[in-house]
C-alpha cells in the first residue's frame, strides 16, 4: 500500500499530455481514460510473485502490466483532470493482504464510477464501472 501511495506521489503529473485535451462530463472523461487503457495496454501477472508498479510512461511502453500499473495509470490521469478520485485496495478472501488494487472517481454528484480495467464478464469483455464484492477494501482519496 505505502509503495503504490509513494509511487502515486512521484509520477501524478505525467499523463498530463495525454489527457489535457479531454472534454466532457466527469463520466466521459473517465470512460475515455478507461478505454484508451483497454486498447494499448494488456493485463498481465508480474513474473514470479514480483510486485512491480510501473510508471504511466512505463506501462504504455511496455504494453502489458498488472493491477497496480493499471490503477496507477488511471489515478495519475485523474489527478492530472483534477478529478476527485479515490485508490481502493481490496481482499476477496477475507485474510490479512489486499490482494487487488482499482482506482475510483467521484463525479459531480459525488457517486463513484468504478475504474478497474481488470474486470472481465463470462466472454471476457472489460467492464465499466463494475467491481466485485470485497470482503474487505481500504481507501486513499485524493483530490
Amino acid at each position: 500500500v505505502e509503495s503504490e501511495l509513494a509511487c502515486y506521489e512521484q509520477w501524478k503529473d505525467q499523463p498530463r499530455s495525454l489527457v489535457e485535451n479531454l472534454c466532457g462530463t466527469i463520466d466521459e472523461k473517465c470512460e475515455a481514460v478507461f478505454a484508451y487503457l483497454v486498447d494499448h495496454v494488456i493485463y498481465k501477472l508480474d513474473d514470479n510473485g514480483q510486485q512491480y508498479i510501473k510508471s504511466p510512461a512505463r506501462l504504455l511502453s511496455d504494453g502489458y502490466g498488472d493491477c497496480k500499473s493499471f490503477t496507477m495509470f488511471i489515478a495519475c490521469c485523474l489527478h492530472c483532470m483534477e478529478i476527485e478520485h479515490i485508490i481502493r485496495f481490496v481482499n476477496y478472501d477475507g485474510g490479512n493482504q489486499y490482494t487487488h488494487v482499482y482506482p475510483v472517481a467521484i463525479d459531480e454528484r459525488g457517486n463513484e464510477i468504478i475504474l478497474d480495467a481488470c474486470e472481465k464478464d463470462t466472454d471476457g469483455v472489460i467492464l465499466y464501472n463494475f467491481a466485485r464484492k470485497s470482503k474487505k477494501q481500504k481507501d486513499f482519496r485524493f483530490v
